[in-house]
């Protein structure tokens, strides 16, 4: 979906027309068909994805230097990209937050503009850090020249009156989507399409449970009543342990046309702590779908319970024609009587 803002706010009247290089990190399921599919459409001169040679430990650690002291991509193993190939190729970066990936290219491009797009509720206060949670590392990339992501030229979101972070003026806002881009996306991606056909939606996303004053597995307990009614759709790149065995998803879908395929979506219920994926229905498609957001049973923790993004929320609950449907429980009981409060509102 993304790459339908960059080419719309770029004036580009069919998704053929734009011109560029696509680079996709394999880090979710599907990525190798996804990566074929937009070969196969010839959107980008280029599409090239790369594989991590190491995720974790001491060797990941030691590639990851390795790359910050010399741009040469000695992390990923598939479809090696050298310097000679993208050095000084590109007058735009278009990405969605700080990786080491981007700061390589965004380092052989010394001259490129670095333009942000949306990347989830993230985007909507953009506080950018310049790194991971640890100082060491924070200056060590400042040490060997990597790049400060506050340096972008602008950012791209669906609805810039959400906006809650720093630097107002360099926010866009692309056009609307269009009913014509929805069925080419449609039917690039058919192949990922998967029945969903519950009323009640288990959203995981990448949460530590030590966050929480309650466990995770708590509050699914609390759902086992509506265990016939509910779907657990599991994140992309973080498979949950689906230990009360509700009907689940395999990780695959692509939530945004996924919606698109629901029936009566505004007598739904969308469940997570705060995963963007709650706010896509009305924020693409107007579509107003029940949401409990149970993030404040945690401890406010840096990932969601900012002030900007409750400043953030709030504008999103006033955006509801019904700000009643967006529910945000500060207790196992509150949440309990959010669900029974769906239940009985729901046409």
């Amino acid at each position: 979906m993304n790459l339908h803002w960059h080419r719309k706010a770029a004036g580009f009247e069919s998704i053929n027309d734009y011109q560029g290089d696509l680079i996709l990190l394999n880090t979710f399921p599907g990525a190798d068909e996804i990566a074929e599919i937009v070969r196969k459409e010839n959107i980008f001169d280029q599409v090239i994805l790369l594989q991590k040679t190491f995720n974790q430990g001491a060797l990941h650690k030691l590639y990851t230097l390795l790359d910050m002291v010399s741009p040469s991509f000695y992390m990923y193993d598939k479809h090696k990209i050298r310097r000679k190939e993208i050095h000084d190729r590109y007058d735009v970066i278009t990405a969605p937050k700080y990786s080491l990936m981007i700061d390589q290219i965004w380092r052989l491009n010394k001259h490129a503009c670095l333009d942000l797009i949306e990347d989830g509720t993230a985007s909507y206060d953009l506080v950018i850090d310049f790194g991971p949670d640890s100082p060491k590392i924070d200056r060590m990339r400042k040490y060997v020249g990597c790049n400060d992501f506050r340096n972008y030229r602008c950012l791209y979101l669906i609805n810039k009156d959400l906006y809650t972070g720093p630097n107002e003026e360099r926010v866009r806002e692309v056009p609307k989507y269009d009913k014509d881009f929805f069925e080419e996306v449609r039917g690039m991606f058919a192949s990922f399409y998967q029945d969903f056909d519950k009323d009640i939606y288990w959203l995981s996303q990448f949460f530590n449970n030590k966050n929480f004053n309650i466990t995770i597995g708590e509050i699914l307990k609390t759902l086992l009543p509506y265990k016939e009614d509910l779907l657990f759709v599991q994140h992309p790149r973080n498979h949950l342990d689906n230990k009360f065995g509700f009907d689940e998803t395999n990780g695959k879908q692509i939530w945004e046309i996924q919606l698109l395929e629901m029936d009566d979506i505004e007598n739904k219920l969308f469940i997570a702590a705060h995963s963007t994926a709650l706010y896509s229905a009305k924020t693409l498609y107007d579509l107003e779908p029940y949401l409990i957001l149970f993030y404040r049973l945690g401890e406010r923790w840096v990932t969601a319970a900012t002030p900007e993004f409750d400043a953030f929320l709030e504008k999103f609950r006033n955006s509801y024609r019904d700000p009643e449907k967006v529910m945000i429980p500060e207790t196992l009981e509150e949440f309990k009587e959010c669900v029974r409060t769906y239940l009985e509102k729901r046409n």
